[in-house]
């Protein structure tokens, strides 16, 4: 009797274990069809898509840490489920601190789906080495890419259907999706690396050449986009992963890699410019037609300037000096800490009424990840972002430097890709629903990276 209590004791467990495994990778589809959705309806449902992620994201979340808590977890990862209940519970706190003082607080469910969910969510179901919550996730973003390449196509072609034209269209000579070229643009980045990293790990060669031909395809588009930034990064990105594929011991291979890397920086940068040159001349031809034949028809004064909208874009060389006008918004962000001493310490929700103030145009948010997060959160909220932001690095040095698996390195830059896109926008650290999927990505990478920057060198 003893001896069965104790071999039916183990059985139990596993049950128990396999069960709450059960519900952590259904509350990830959960989100994952979530997004999926999101993403698809590309007007947002007038509202409804950016309702329903803010508000029932918490509710797959909430399942998620009731299971992992439900299984033994091994001791070093079990801080990132209390790292993550500790982010959750300053935003709760924030925002009801908010909705006292200024009557108005945002809905926690991406915030909170994004720190309780994301990025515990490797630790917490031992997926290190199985991988399949991020290939989920990644799936995910590899149809995003794969929809923007389609819209590109439907733009070229001038059949983008009518229920879309007023979502899918040129913006002067850019590429606008997703409500913006450069939302774009860094959607079509991570589809890229994700593209690389797969084409390296499968074994099949028609796959591999698939997955070649569609990140050609979404490299096409993204130079569309004309995200100047976005499109350096990712011209570094794959520069890197060339380098990480070449690289070996010795210093000749380090050469090899290095010489590999510089040239597919300088072709891809080059291929760029040329393709989007290419598309303006295309478009003013198309615009010039047009106005002929319709000065023709009614005798009315199209110019081809009219109708190609502005740039809003000066050159590359002028704009590097200031980042496309971004160090006059920080600079306009911090006159406005100065002015309103408050907002250190608690945050506030009327970021946009705050830089307007001290702007000649409407200003939405800070165009930094940073900034935006003290200006939502205070001093606390940088500070996670902070140290947020200095385990990536940790990570993905510690990942990069001793690991051999390429399909781990693309995730590694492709996290600090992202850091560098959150230089210039507020991507990532408050999950503000209108970019929280990249939050999302960037949380759940950061999870895996954690487990991977402990294993031995591979």
């Amino acid at each position: 009797m003893k001896f069965s209590w104790k071999s039916e004791k183990p059985d139990m467990a596993l049950t128990a274990g396999n069960r709450a495994e059960r519900v952590q990778f259904t509350c990830l589809l959960a989100v994952v069809l979530m997004e999926l959705a999101f993403f698809a309806l590309e007007d947002r449902a007038g509202g409804v898509a950016y309702l329903v992620v803010e508000s029932y994201l918490t509710l797959p979340a909430m399942a998620f840490l009731g299971a992992s808590f439900c299984r033994e977890l091994p001791r070093r990862s079990r801080w990132h489920l209390y790292a993550g209940l500790a982010m959750a519970a300053l935003f709760f706190l924030n925002q009801i601190l908010h909705q006292v003082l200024e009557a108005e607080a945002k809905e926690i469910g991406t915030f909170v789906c994004a720190y309780a969910l994301c990025f515990p969510f490797a630790a917490a179901t031992g997926d290190a080495r199985r991988q399949r919550g991020l290939k989920w996730m990644a799936g995910l973003f590899l149809g995003v890419g794969l929809l923007l390449t389609g819209y590109t196509g439907l733009l070229l072609a001038n059949a983008v259907p009518e229920c879309l034209k007023t979502y899918v269209k040129w913006d002067g000579g850019r590429l606008y999706a997703m409500g913006h070229p450069n939302i774009c643009a860094t959607l079509l980045m991570i589809s890229m690396a994700l593209s690389a990293g797969l084409a390296l790990k499968s074994r099949r060669l028609w796959v591999k050449g698939l997955l070649v031909v569609l990140a050609a395809l979404q490299f096409a588009a993204l130079s569309l986009t004309n995200g100047r930034t976005t499109i350096i990064l990712t011209c570094l990105l794959m520069g890197g992963i060339a380098f990480c594929a070449l690289r070996g011991h010795g210093w000749k291979r380090f050469a090899v890699g290095l010489l590999a890397a510089v040239a597919v920086m300088a072709g891809l940068f080059g291929a760029s410019r040329t393709m989007y040159s290419w598309n303006q001349t295309r478009l003013l031809r198309q615009a010039s037609a047009e106005s002929v034949q319709q000065e023709a028809q009614n005798g009315a004064d199209g110019t081809a300037d009219v109708l190609v909208s502005k740039q809003y874009q000066g050159t590359l060389a002028n704009d590097l000096k200031t980042l496309n006008g971004r160090t006059e918004i920080w600079r306009t962000a911090l006159r406005g800490l100065e002015d309103n001493p408050k907002v250190k310490f608690i945050g506030t929700e009327y970021v946009d009424l705050i830089l307007t103030r001290y702007a000649p145009l409407p200003v939405y948010h800070t165009h930094n990840s940073w900034l935006e997060a003290l200006y939502r959160m205070g001093l606390p909220g940088l500070a996670a972002a902070l140290v947020i932001s200095a385990l990536t690095l940790w990570s993905t040095a510690v990942v990069l430097w001793r690991n051999t698996d390429l399909w781990k390195s693309c995730i590694a830059l492709l996290a600090l890709c992202l850091l560098g896109c959150a230089m210039l926008e507020p991507y990532l650290f408050v999950a503000d629903v209108s970019y929280h999927y990249l939050d999302f990505l960037f949380l759940m990478c950061l999870g895996y990276l954690c487990l991977w920057r402990g294993e031995k060198a591979a």
